[in-house]
């Protein structure tokens, strides 16, 4: 019996198998928490990109919305310009008529060409009659499309504020990454709660797509009114208060007026170069010494009176074709004199219009035009262009994903893969963990953190009161990403951002924000100190 527990005590064989063990639970330990860190790589990976998609998703949006204004913008100038363009065609047939076809009139008695001048005068004033016709029903047609377009570009802007919207994972961020959820701070549950709750991202994302509009908030705004975001209700008015005197009216008569008088063709704004028949021309003879000069002249503008002119005129499609007769003696010298001015004019106004022939007589309700209509205009604002990212509209998507549970709790069903066995077996603290209940011991960070845990559930520690209220409002990860609509020419054109041109697209911006402090110090409590170091390491 002794000599076999000798034999056994100096027999070597099997430390191999000890060692073995302690080996193999290294490598297991090791290859599992590799898995665990290549798992939480791709799981903060896809949750950046559900971030990023969902930025750049909310910029092409807003890219999109402002190229529409600018498209509609356009159209509403096209538009403008064609109704100036059938006033010079009423006022150049009002010309053709008085002149020529007054001529006709009298030529007709001559036996030898009364047939051709009776022909002359009566195309004349059926071209006269087909003009004014044209022009009576398209003007208000193109007038009602340009309401039609103002609507079209509230209807866009208001359904982009709804799209702006992430209340949930649904969309973009539920296809790219289906566990990642908007972060506390962005999303009230719903959209009417996100905007009307306590300061949220989506709050400040609603505003910045705003603030770029003219009526709508300043970038320095705190808020904005609910009842109208997009100033609509100011706009309106041109509808039906159309005053010069009110400067939120004027702006935007004058500023359509001159893009609108700016695109006109030069035989609507100042007429081409044909003798008699056109609407420019100049002929000069010299009788006896004396020389003179048939001048004629042609314009045609959009005008923007005062309210106490000519019985409140205000908005006007003015046309005017004019003849100057003057002379001078001798012959290529002396000052030249007015002798006689003949205005054949046309107008289009709130007041039913008017023609004015022979002089100043003035008949009235010909063209009725209730004039510049409302549109939607950009308002850039270089107060703090660093700041306010010269009227770039910006959003951020703020992201999370709950790591620390399957259900949502807070730690008692951790994911499968961590070694949550090392800490947890069942209800009881695990092997490697010591403590005298059985129970699990947090208030010793010391032990626990000492022990082969690397689950989601103690992520920046135990006792760390910041770590906890990070975990409870993330779940363990959070991922942010910045999208901004930018106003891009290629090449060295400078311009400012407008509604005119549709040249915004869409871009990923650097995380270096300023309305979302107070956003992200309610997620990550050193943010304001990382925020300064960041910084003064810049300025550095």
């Amino acid at each position: 019996m002794f000599s076999l527990l000798r034999r056994l005590r100096r027999d070597e064989r099997g430390q191999a198998l000890v060692i073995g063990a302690v080996v193999m639970l290294v490598l297991a330990v090791s290859i599992m928490a590799s898995v665990s860190i290549g798992h939480g790589v791709y799981e903060k990976i896809k949750l950046q990109d559900a971030a990023d998609a969902q930025a750049y998703s909310v910029a092409v949006k807003e890219a999109r919305a402002y190229n529409f204004l600018a498209y509609t913008n356009r159209a509403m100038i096209v538009h403008y310009s064609a109704m100036l363009t059938f006033m010079s065609y009423v006022s150049h047939a009002v010309y053709l008529d008085k002149t020529i076809g007054t001529l006709a009139g009298y030529a007709q008695y001559i036996p030898p060409v009364s047939a051709i001048f009776a022909a002359i005068k009566q195309a004349l004033e059926i071209w006269r009659e087909a003009v004014e016709m044209v022009a009576k029903v398209l003007i208000p047609i193109l007038s009602a499309l340009n309401v039609a377009l103002w609507l079209a570009q509230e209807a866009m802007m208001l359904g982009t504020l709804k799209d702006l919207l992430l209340t949930s994972s649904d969309g973009v961020v539920g296809g790219t990454d289906p566990k990642a959820r908007p972060a506390s701070v962005m999303s009230a549950g719903s959209g009417i709660g996100s905007v009307l709750g306590k300061y949220n991202v989506n709050f400040s994302n609603l505003k910045n797509f705003l603030h770029a509009v003219d009526d709508g908030p300043h970038s320095s705004s705190v808020g904005f009114s609910l009842a109208d975001p997009t100033g609509l209700t100011k706009r309106a008015k041109l509808l039906n208060d159309n005053d010069l005197s009110d400067p939120n009216m004027a702006k935007y008569r004058l500023l359509m007026g001159n893009l609108a008088n700016s695109v006109r063709r030069e035989w609507t704004a100042v007429g081409k170069d044909i003798p008699v028949i056109g609407r420019r021309w100049k002929i000069n003879l010299c009788l006896a010494a004396v020389e003179f000069q048939l001048n004629k002249t042609a314009d045609s503008q959009i005008k923007s009176f005062d309210e106490d002119f000519e019985d409140n005129r205000k908005d006007q499609l003015f046309a005017a074709d004019d003849i100057t007769i003057r002379m001078r003696g001798p012959c290529a010298l002396g000052r030249w004199k007015d002798i006689l001015t003949a205005r054949f004019r046309a107008a289009a106004d709130a007041e039913g219009g008017f023609h004015q022939e022979y002089g100043t007589r003035k008949t009235g309700d010909h063209h009725d035009w209730m004039g510049i209509t409302p549109f939607l205009t950009s308002d850039t604002s270089f107060k703090k262009p660093w700041q306010y990212h010269f009227s770039y509209p910006c959003n951020i998507s703020i992201l999370s994903k709950n790591m620390t549970s399957k259900g949502g709790g807070t730690g008692e069903e951790m994911e499968p893969f961590h070694l949550k066995n090392l800490r947890y077996d069942g209800e009881n603290s695990g092997f490697m963990v010591e403590s005298g209940s059985g129970q699990r011991d947090d208030k010793n960070e010391a032990i626990i953190g000492g022990y082969l845990d690397i689950t989601w559930g103690m992520v920046g520690g135990v006792q760390n009161r910041n770590a906890q209220e990070f975990r409870r409002k993330t779940g363990g990860m959070m991922a942010l990403s910045v999208g901004r609509a930018i106003y891009h020419r290629p090449g060295d054109w400078k311009e400012e951002p407008n509604f005119f041109n549709p040249l915004w697209t869409a871009r990923l911006a650097p995380v270096k924000t300023h309305w979302e402090e107070t956003a992200m110090e309610g997620m990550i409590r050193e943010w304001h100190t990382v925020r300064r170091e960041f910084d003064d390491a810049l300025n550095y």
